[in-house]
């Protein structure tokens, strides 16, 4: 993956981005600033395959999901560790964090893994 490309999948969190700055946020406007649970949408994520690389599943007890949020749908059963996954494109969800629709390897089997289970940060295109 190239220098811009990790630049544009980091994760910042207001905290980190507070901090650089040199900002003060006061915790209770991080709090509100923060999405529900329950409004999290699991469906409509569009998703095309513009992105032709590939890798493998890096942590254990991981489902593939319905979207790109924890708490949608698992779609599989667990995923083991080295799975050979390739990757279609990556969205970032309302809490900051990049999920990638990938397909496991040999299968038709398909859905959304957060970058942080994958071992090189997943897909470098965006949906």
């Amino acid at each position: 993956m190239n220098l811009l490309a990790r630049f544009r999948k980091t994760k910042r969190t207001a905290i980190l981005s507070a901090a650089l700055l040199g900002l003060v946020i006061p915790t209770n406007a991080l709090l509100a600033a923060t999405p529900a649970a329950a409004a999290v949408s699991c469906s409509g994520w569009g998703w095309s395959n513009p992105d032709a690389g590939d890798g493998y599943m890096a942590k254990s007890g991981t489902h593939l999901k319905a979207g790109p949020y924890a708490a949608c749908a698992d779609l599989t059963t667990t995923v083991p560790v080295g799975t050979h996954l390739y990757y279609h494109c990556y969205v970032g969800n309302d809490y900051g964090n990049t999920w990638t629709h990938v397909r496991i390897a040999g299968t038709s089997i398909e859905g959304w893994t957060s970058d942080d289970n994958l071992d090189d940060n997943g897909a470098t295109i965006h949906c």
